[in-house]
């Protein structure tokens, strides 16, 4: 029995506790139930007797089936941990997932990496990391080609269900390939740094009053681990998606656009547009969704790398969104209902340090306060919600000082938020930029957005 037949073996033994399938249909729940009551009313409680006790020889006895029933309690995991994510719940659904089982131990760290859900442009790695001696840490995921050891161009986004500074917990790194397709092989490369304590984030201006302050003090660095795996992938995995070429030109709030493509894999769907140059705004960001000739919904996906840009522009040309890929649907429509721009004359936004003013700042967008610390300067930006208890990040990691010449932000922190206090309206969020080692009196921030669009008609775009 190979890795891919123990996983179908787990799956239809999960299929048999419905208690623990999370976030299924209704449908399916009472789908479930029903074949759970036949089955318990159907077989005499002899063979049932006789059922249990063969189980449980062939898990004393057999390395392959003892195996294989210690791997259900990681893939109830995680379903739980895809549970907001629908297209990795509909993958896993459909067995769309491929066993790894390696491990590694570096410097009293074991690494282990469990499953992937993979297809051509999308890998989710779903791993672990254990220490009997350490307990807070930071991972940093990388691919590299097998052959020539490069450092291949993807984005990586991280999550679990727990803390990610915290040993223990099972942990995702979603990594796309922008503009290649997914090799047969890679090397999954972890940088993982022990910290002597947990992060926490001090974000509280000092003259809000009766506001207690915690600055933020990096934590030390006191062991480092390397971890290189070799994960070849099930080109029965790799091998599926489908690209549609739509190549539709439409008008969306004064500015033309051009939907070539849509891309749709089992992981995840892709939406592709270009632009006329002709333009005043580059466009950044979406709310939209597609919706299939049954009414199925599929919108933006919550958590996770939402676009990419261009090379050569700030333009989001790559939008991304839950996947019809297992619907069985011959007809998807695009409708878009909102437009995030990024107007062409405020690439850059000009901060005045030593006076606290700043000019033409995107919509909804203040400047609070600036505080300096020597060279260091700390930037408070109140930001009005774009959804309800939702912050987003208003800044690039890039500025620039009056000559034109580049520096990089120590940190954008969003989300920052002030609960009961006088004066402040709700509905918003504060954003912090730190620049340290910056001598002049003004500095040019980078903008990710100026204005949003809310269009009182959705486009509605033909994809197939």
């Amino acid at each position: 029995m190979n890795r891919q037949q123990e996983y179908n073996a787990l799956m239809l033994e999960l299929e048999s506790i419905p208690a623990d399938m999370m976030q299924m249909s209704a449908k399916t729940k009472t789908r479930a139930r029903r074949r759970n009551v036949m089955r318990y009313t159907a077989i005499p409680s002899g063979l049932f007797m006789a059922i249990l006790l063969i189980i449980t020889i062939a898990v004393n006895t057999s390395p392959t089936v003892a195996s294989a029933f210690e791997r259900i309690p990681v893939l109830r995991q995680i379903v739980t941990l895809v549970r907001f994510n629908q297209s990795l719940t509909d993958a896993i659904e459909h067995k769309f997932i491929q066993r790894i089982d390696q491990e590694q131990m570096v410097n009293d760290i074991t690494m282990r990496v469990e499953y992937v859900v993979v297809d051509q442009r999308q890998l989710n790695v779903f791993y672990t990391l254990e220490s009997s001696v350490y307990t807070h840490i930071n991972s940093f995921i990388s691919v590299l080609d097998v052959e020539s050891r490069q450092e291949k161009p993807v984005s990586v986004f991280e999550t679990t269900d727990g803390d990610l500074n915290n040993i223990g917990t099972l942990r995702m790194a979603t990594i796309n390939f922008a503009r290649e397709q997914m090799p047969a092989r890679l090397i999954l490369k972890a940088r993982v740094d022990v910290l002597d304590a947990p992060q926490i984030a001090g974000v509280l201006p000092k003259p809000m009053q009766n506001l207690a302050e915690q600055e933020y003090t990096a934590p030390e660095i006191v062991a480092t681990a390397t971890f290189e795996f070799v994960l070849e992938f099930d080109p029965a995995f790799t091998e599926q998606g489908d690209t549609f070429f739509v190549n539709q030109d439409f008008m969306i709030d004064g500015q033309r656009l051009t939907l070539t493509t849509v891309e749709i894999y089992p992981t995840h769907m892709r939406a592709n547009f270009s632009a006329d140059p002709a333009n005043t705004a580059w466009l950044t960001s979406l709310r939209f969704y597609a919706e299939n000739e049954y009414g199925d919904r599929f919108g933006a996906i919550s958590n996770g790398i939402i676009a990419f840009g261009a090379h050569d522009s700030p333009m989001m040309v790559s939008h991304i969104m839950d996947s019809p890929f297992f619907a069985e649907s011959s007809h998807l429509t695009l409708f878009i209902e909102q437009v995030v721009w990024l107007d062409k004359d405020m690439e850059r936004v000009k901060v005045d340090l030593v006076n606290g003013t700043a000019n033409n700042l995107p919509n909804g967008v203040t400047l609070s306060e600036v505080r300096q610390d020597g060279t260091s300067w700390q930037l408070y930006f109140a930001v009005v919600e774009q959804a309800e208890y939702r912050s987003h990040q208003v800044f690039g990691h890039s500025c620039f000082d009056e000559t034109g010449n580049e520096f990089w932000t120590a940190s954008v922190l969003s989300g920052i938020r002030f609960n009961n206090i006088s004066g402040f309206a709700p509905g918003v969020f504060y954003e912090r930029v730190t620049i340290r080692d910056y001598s002049h009196d003004v500095v040019y921030l980078a903008p990710l957005y100026s204005r949003v669009a809310l269009l009182t008609e959705p486009v509605a775009l033909k994809v197939r």
